[in-house]
């Protein structure tokens, strides 16, 4: 683009329609009533009862007390009802915060102190002692009957539509709040680049965590008027029940972080029958070898999708098949982006490393009640453009690469973590001396120097403030290793664990724990999950012993967890010889 400057690079124009994003989705509920819109807990449900029942779910909001502008907390199971919340927020003309009910309750605590809701609604049984409005699986269809349907607010276009809450450097999350131009801007990249020509109706797969940006891509297209197929729980967490539920569904689009993609991809999503036509992935880098196979399978679309959660959850888009190595493409419409030197933030040369700024329609509105932060992570009007930390590098042709960050800042499973946050809560813990947390291949790891207590226990005490994935393993070490300063080198290329000796099952178990985990400590108590395995790592870990020629499942990590148990389950191994 001649006009701009190098490293500077536009997303084009495109109109945005000045309303707020559920105005969308009425008129397509009135274009097509009865099309079916959504599919959860096996029940369809047509565009029209959605709308009517988030109107009287509005209502009921209303009533408990959300006004225009106020927020609604909102801890949902994965359910009809998990759907028909945000719609009804917004036809109230609240703000809409979506809580992970597995959320540690000082956790849920900390973020509701911090948004103070004006109405906290759930269908959870354990939160319902504390909620303004209830749905329960038994009266939510009785109460919305019950109630009148006035329909909508009348957002405006620059009302906010949503906070997201993420790590905090502080040890506090940090709520990033989104309005509705970005959210329609959003609508229209995905209406102009994703969705069929001609309107087809396609299934599209909601496999995202309900509290994560990026589930409002599903959202978005439920609201062009795809039908949208929610997964549950059990199902996300194992590979092969999410493949063969894709397959059985005749599923047309799945989005995944990376991580949970290639356990998909490994589990045969890619198999003819199964494969989607589009797969969309985001919220961390794609590994090479992942971009390499999707571009090698025919017929796909697979598209990368890069963004951070202050930037209306994609601000940049490209199409795996335009580049043989991962790439994060050029901006979406009503966007720009620059290449800075980080110090000065003037634009670098086309091809030279720097800062990625993000500035137009993609920017939030700011952090809840936190106007320092705001005016210093994007700048004050009219020039706004939001500094993301990201080391990128664009190409002669605009394409923009990934290539790290400038601070400690990781992304775990696509949740965005300040290392910091769970290295303070470490420190604050009775019996440990001296902690280091950093990222480490795709992992939280901690080394820890313990005056008492064990790795198992900090773990369970963590797991008491911190969201999962924010927990990190936890290696012990005898000390941590200082530079010519006498500081921590927090950059120390290997931190020796404490040895242990193991059997030689036990050593094959080991081996697979520390390749699939990226963690260098273990021991034949060490629990899976206490190194920072979760459900989908579970499922890879089985696959991979079973490569190796141990009969081995997900349920038998789940049920045997240690080095030891799992171990039991190796075959003899031949003298000299791993199975």
């Amino acid at each position: 683009m001649p006009d701009l400057p190098p490293s500077v690079v536009g997303g084009g124009r495109r109109f945005v329609p000045q309303v707020g994003w559920q105005q969308l989705f009425e008129l397509r509920a009135r274009a097509f009533p009865g099309r079916t819109a959504l599919v959860a807990d096996d029940v369809a449900v047509s565009f029209g009862d959605l709308c009517r029942w988030s109107g009287r779910l509005a209502n009921g909001l209303r009533a408990a007390g959300a006004v225009p502008g106020s927020v609604v907390a909102c801890a949902m199971s994965r359910s009809v009802r998990a759907i028909l919340a945000p719609l009804a927020v917004a036809k109230a003309g609240a703000v809409y915060l979506p809580l992970d009910p597995g959320l540690p309750p000082a956790r849920r605590a900390l973020i509701l102190a911090e948004a103070r809701p004006a109405v906290l609604l759930t269908d959870v049984p354990e939160l319902a002692a504390d909620a303004d409005v209830v749905l329960t699986p038994e009266n939510w269809r009785r109460e919305l009957a019950a109630r009148p349907g006035d329909g909508d607010a009348g957002t405006r276009p620059g009302d906010a539509a949503y906070v997201v809450c993420t790590s905090g450097s502080t040890g506090r999350p940090k709520g990033v709040v989104v309005g509705h131009r970005s959210l329609v801007n959003l609508y229209g990249e995905l209406a102009a680049r994703l969705f069929p020509a001609g309107g087809e109706p396609q299934r599209v797969a909601h496999g995202l965590p309900l509290a994560f940006d990026a589930a409002w891509n599903p959202l978005l297209w439920l609201v062009g008027g795809h039908e949208l197929h929610l997964v549950p729980d059990d199902v996300r967490a194992d590979p092969e029940q999410y493949v063969r539920f894709v397959r059985e569904r005749r599923l047309d689009v799945v989005e995944a972080v990376p991580a949970q993609l290639t356990g998909l991809v490994d589990a045969g999503l890619l198999t003819a029958g199964t494969c989607p036509r589009m797969l969309l992935m985001g919220g961390e880098a794609v590994p090479p070898p992942l971009w390499t196979r999707l571009r090698a399978t025919p017929g796909l679309t697979a598209v990368n999708l890069y963004g951070p959660t202050e930037c209306t959850v994609f601000t940049t888009f490209c199409r795996v098949a335009d580049q043989a190595e991962p790439a994060i493409g050029r901006p979406i419409a009503n966007t720009s982006v620059r290449v800075v030197d980080p110090h000065d933030r003037r634009p670098v040369p086309v091809g030279e490393p720097g800062e990625l700024l993000v500035g137009g329609a993609s920017l939030a509105l700011g952090y809840l009640g936190d106007a320092a932060l705001t005016a210093e992570r994007f700048g004050t009007a009219p020039q706004r453009w939001y500094r993301t930390g990201d080391r990128c590098r664009c190409e002669p042709d605009g394409t923009l690469r990934w290539l790290g960050r400038f601070d400690d800042q990781v992304k775990i499973r696509g949740h965005r973590v300040e290392p910091a946050e769970a290295e303070r809560a470490l420190l604050a813990l009775p019996g440990v001396r001296q902690a280091l947390v950093r990222g480490e291949d795709g992992v939280l790891v901690a080394y820890v120097v313990l005056g008492s207590g064990t790795p198992a226990a900090l773990r369970e005490r963590l797991a008491e403030t911190l969201p999962e994935y924010l927990v990190p393993a936890i290696v012990e070490v005898g000390a941590l290793p200082v530079g010519r300063t006498g500081k921590v080198d927090r950059r120390a290329t290997r931190i020796a664990p404490r040895p242990v000796a193991m059997t030689p099952a036990e050593t094959v178990v080991a081996a697979a724990f520390r390749s699939q985990l990226g963690v260098v400590s273990v021991a034949p108590d060490s629990d899976f999950f206490a190194l920072g395995g979760h459900s989908l790592s579970a499922a890879a870990l089985a696959a991979r012993l079973r490569a190796r020629g141990v009969p081995c499942s997900l349920r038998d990590v789940l049920r045997r967890r240690t080095v030891a148990r799992i171990a039991e389950l190796v075959p003899d191994i031949p003298e000299g010889g791993a199975p």
